[in-house]
């Protein structure tokens, strides 16, 4: 995602915590301490959180793209074997009138092995001089969680957003390389959902170590994040298309950057997903499914490519 905060350069070590895991960005690979006091990271309601990097609307997007493009690597952590858990915060209790929920447990028991997420294979990470790429597992749905015992509020802030990830860390356990997803329910979402973004990816804290995390909001409730954004496929309403065209931006954002922009970033035009934000979307691949998905970009091609 583009960052959209006040993140303006490679996160430093704190010197509250070096430690021999700490790599030249400041921050330890997934699972090691969080530089707490590091730039871009925020201290607030009980948690700590950076600042959040956001996928833009459809309106807002940035299709003008000049050519020789390549992510480039801040020497942190990737998602090496990534695994997704979805967090269905007040679902119950606030509705879910599209049936948000069903879609995204689909997809998500479908993204691993496939096509799209093999892209991400290029990309690595480097720990103690040893170079790990990205792997693609089959099983990358880690779960679901329907959590129903904390009130969602009106319009959720950043650090409510951060302390439900935590939540569902807590939940389903730690995971160095998870990717928390916070997917708020209907008439729930935080401000400037659908007007100046569709969903961010940020990192938080938990007990020291890095957690990678989503807020989701509730795609159906917004015409500017992908309803009705091309021909839907045969078993799904044009409504949702959101839903897996937004969250497999983040997921492939997460995976590659999960504490932006130490992973795989480009300065002037952002992750592997913002370059080819609401272009060329497609009904993609996954098994026997298929599913509405935006391209991704690719450092071996220097373009956005469905698979690799």
């Amino acid at each position: 995602m583009k960052i959209f905060s006040r993140f303006t350069g490679i996160v430093a070590c704190a010197s509250l915590i070096l430690a021999a895991g700490c790599s030249a960005n400041g921050i330890a690979p997934s699972g090691g301490p969080v530089g707490l006091s590091a730039p871009g990271w925020i201290s607030a309601g009980g948690v700590l959180y950076h600042a959040p990097h956001y996928m833009a609307t459809a309106k807002n997007a940035n299709r003008a793209k000049p050519p020789g493009i390549l992510l480039n690597y801040g020497n942190g952590p990737v998602l090496v074997s990534p695994k997704m858990y979805v967090i269905f915060w007040g679902f119950k209790t606030y509705g879910d009138p599209d049936k948000v929920k069903k879609l995204l447990v689909k997809y998500g028991k479908v993204v691993g092995g496939s096509g799209l997420n093999n892209i991400y294979t290029q990309y690595y990470q480097i720990v103690n001089g040893t170079t790990t790429n990205i792997t693609n597992p089959r099983g990358q749905f880690g779960g679901a969680w329907e959590d129903d015992g904390n009130a969602v509020p009106a319009h959720p802030n950043d650090a409510q957003v951060a302390a439900e990830a935590l939540a569902g860390v807590a939940h389903f356990g730690y995971d160095a390389n998870g990717s928390y997803v916070v997917a708020t329910p209907h008439g729930r979402s935080s401000s400037g959902f659908g007007s100046s973004f569709c969903a961010y990816h940020s990192a938080a804290s938990y007990n020291g170590k890095l957690v990678s995390y989503t807020n989701l909001p509730y795609m159906p409730d917004a015409n500017d994040c992908g309803v009705n954004w091309i021909t839907p496929p045969s078993d799904e309403s044009g409504v949702d298309e959101g839903v897996t065209i937004v969250e497999g931006h983040e997921y492939a954002e997460s995976v590659t950057d999960p504490n932006p922009p130490t992973g795989w970033y480009n300065n002037a035009q952002g992750e592997i997903g913002d370059i080819c934000a609401w272009q060329n979307v497609k009904n993609d691949p996954f098994r026997k499914k298929s599913y509405s998905s935006q391209p991704m970009y690719s450092n071996a091609s220097q373009s956005c490519v469905h698979s690799y």
